[in-house]
């Protein structure tokens, strides 16, 4: 491996233990499919090098390994003789796909509120990353904390996580700016010009850990999409993902734990969830008929129950409603609705404005 490509050598050990396994969600996995696939490289043979599939990717994300998911992006690079391949697959993401931390972001009401929350839920997304805030006289220092990834390189990823965090702050803000200096523990001999110019800002390498530095008067700067219901509700979901699961629970309530966290995402499939606990899907579903359910069903209901509570917070809107049911339309959700209840959400929501104003 080359000196430059291992990127966490100087952190203290004491700060990021070495782990056999450390998942992720496999965001800049995915980016990097898309990036090939927009240039027509077969990305086949990268992936399986990396222990990873396309289906993986795609359908079932899951939980992936870190140290897949940086050795297919160190493999991409080579293969698309782009050694700023990182910064290239975060400049074209929909910042949707980053999912829950997103949106949590964006319905917070300052910068410095959405960094918080990005700092608290960040184990949503990852194992890999913990994010710590460091206030300055005038300035805030963000450190990226990574935990050793089975001696992988991480350039790549360092470099995509740079620019899709500067990318999230201009949509919050809807303002031009960039920070006052980004900071990578990794080493780069070329490049350079191009890193400085899709930053915008001073950029330093070598450095003992990632970091960025943004003046006070950017963390002070409203969120554009401010949403203090919808930011409610995102962290109960947030809360429950990050929660122990509770020891004597049933397989239901299990099942009901996972579901709440990959609804948003659209990704609450029975095959994800056996995953997640452990089990193949076929022990999973087997384990559901004995506590004489299905998986069908629990989603069902789960669905129905949260809708019914969402329906309470009138600042929240049909469409985000049924998003965070995980749904792609709102006739979709309407339609589940009108099953459940015999009428639609928003006769429901009317119907229950008029008996409170009674």
């Amino acid at each position: 491996m080359r000196p430059e490509a291992h990127c966490m050598r100087n952190l203290p050990q004491a700060d990021v233990p070495l782990l056999p396994f450390v998942w992720t969600r496999g965001i800049a996995a995915r980016e990097t499919l898309r990036y090939l696939d927009r240039k027509g490289i077969d990305a086949e043979p990268l992936l399986s090098k990396s222990e990873l599939s396309r289906v993986q990717l795609t359908q079932d994300p899951g939980k992936l390994s870190a140290a897949s998911q940086h050795r297919f992006l160190e493999l991409a690079a080579v293969e698309a003789d782009d050694p700023l391949l990182g910064l290239h697959a975060a400049a074209a993401m929909d910042l949707r796909e980053i999912g829950l931390l997103f949106y949590l972001a964006a319905s917070s009401a300052t910068v410095a509120e959405a960094l918080e929350h990005l700092a608290e839920y960040a184990a949503t997304t990852t194992e890999e990353i913990r994010l710590e805030i460091s206030q300055q006289q005038n300035e805030s220092l963000l450190i990226l904390h990574r935990a050793l990834v089975v001696d992988e390189p991480c350039r790549q990823h360092s470099e995509f996580t740079a620019l899709s965090f500067n990318r999230v702050l201009h949509k919050l803000t809807n303002r031009d700016f960039a920070p006052s200096r980004v900071g990578f523990a990794h080493a780069r001999d070329s490049g350079l010009r191009e890193v400085h110019r899709i930053l915008r800002c001073p950029v330093e390498f070598m450095q003992a850990v990632d970091s960025w530095v943004l003046p006070q008067s950017i963390l002070e700067l409203p969120v554009i999409s401010e949403d203090s219901r919808l930011l409610q509700i995102l962290e109960a979901h947030a809360g429950d993902m990050l929660s122990e699961k509770r020891a004597p629970a049933g397989l239901r309530s299990l099942v009901e734990d996972q579901l709440i966290g990959l609804l948003p995402s659209g990704r609450a499939r029975a095959a994800v969830v056996a995953e997640q606990l452990g089990m193949s899907e076929r022990s999973f579903r087997r384990r559901l008929v004995q506590e004489s359910t299905n998986f069908g069903e629990v989603l069902d209901r789960l669905r129905n129950r949260l809708a019914l509570r969402y329906l309470e917070e009138e600042q929240v809107s049909l469409k985000q409603i049924a998003w965070l049911l995980g749904y792609s339309e709102l006739g979709a959700f309407n339609h589940a609705f009108k099953r459940w209840t015999g009428t639609s959400p928003g006769q429901m929501r009317k119907q229950r404005a008029s008996a409170s104003s009674a």
